[in-house]
């Protein structure tokens, strides 16, 4: 379980609502508005969720709705005979970023390089990166998704809140899903701006200006997915690839490929093209951080 939302289970007994249910994901609505997420075990740690070892989750019948008791020591999903879940030994888990205040600038860019290399070889395409062919409406998406990201990173190159601003409310709820890709690709962003050292603040700070502004312009999951990249919180497969960025031991681009092929293949299969296009957000950071150290 994240170790933030053991701390808030600890407070309470509270009642939930089961919010949505997927194969091997359920999300309970807490009375505060959080959500809190039931995952599959095969699945990531990440913020504000428990990693249960279950079948899928939609062999149990669950209702959308149905009523959720929340406590220090149990979750039980109320009218689902036998579904409790036991917290009273289940271990915690911590998010942890990397620093990047003492990577030099060379070894940086040939990661990000390397890294660039494996998402365009490995990505699944159809959000933030072009598929070969698309419907028509489709194809309109991916051009104003990509046109977004374009002015929005240009705006923080030229550290243009206004303008980042504006390109950041016209990704915010872009593209189909839970997690749309305009929502994905700045939650790539965001992750490398939470990274002590960067210079890239002006990011977090353009993010919570527009989510706070826009409450109902996305999805609740997408939201929720975004404001804790602000704050430095995501899947371990995407902080794994992080600190291997900024941490791992010096090799060629092979080595380096070979460093993070365990991370990528788990975060390539988050949602059908979200780990994708949070992936491509990450890489835009990575190469936005390069430009504003080189102009220093």
């Amino acid at each position: 379980m994240d170790a933030r939302l053991a701390s808030v289970l600890a407070e309470w007994p509270r009642i939930g609502r089961l919010h949505s249910v997927f194969a091997r994901v359920v999300n309970v609505l807490a009375p505060s508005g959080r959500l809190i997420s039931l995952s599959a075990d095969s699945l990531d740690d990440a913020p504000w969720t428990i990693r249960v070892a279950t079948v899928e989750w939609e062999a149990f019948g669950l209702e959308v709705g149905a009523a959720v008791v929340l406590e220090p020591r149990r979750i039980t999903l109320v009218g689902v005979p036998g579904v409790v879940l036991d917290l009273r030994n289940i271990s915690k888990w911590y998010s942890s970023l990397p620093a990047a205040g003492l990577m030099r600038l060379d070894v940086l860019t040939h990661r990000a390089t390397a890294l660039e290399r494996l998402l365009d070889a490995r990505g699944v395409r159809g959000g933030i990166l072009p598929a070969a062919s698309a419907a028509p409406i489709d194809a309109e998406i991916g051009r104003r998704l990509r046109a977004g990201c374009e002015r929005l990173t240009e705006a923080i190159r030229e550290d243009d809140d206004g303008a980042a601003r504006l390109a950041a409310q016209s990704l915010l709820g872009l593209g189909p899903g839970l997690t749309p890709a305009g929502d994905d690709f700045m939650a790539g962003l965001a992750l490398v701006a939470a990274v002590p050292g960067t210079r890239l603040g002006a990011v977090s700070r353009v993010l919570r200006a527009v989510l706070d502004g826009c409450p109902d312009q996305t999805t609740l999951v997408s939201r929720t997915t975004l404001r804790e990249a602000v704050d430095g919180r995501a899947r371990e497969s995407l902080l794994g690839i992080l600190n291997r960025v900024f941490a791992a031991p010096r090799g060629d681009e092979a080595q380096f490929a070979e460093h993070l092929r365990v991370p990528m293949e788990r975060a390539l299969g988050i949602g059908h093209t979200s780990g994708t296009d949070i992936l491509s957000g990450l890489v835009a950071g990575l190469r936005l951080e390069i430009e504003l150290r080189g102009s220093m």
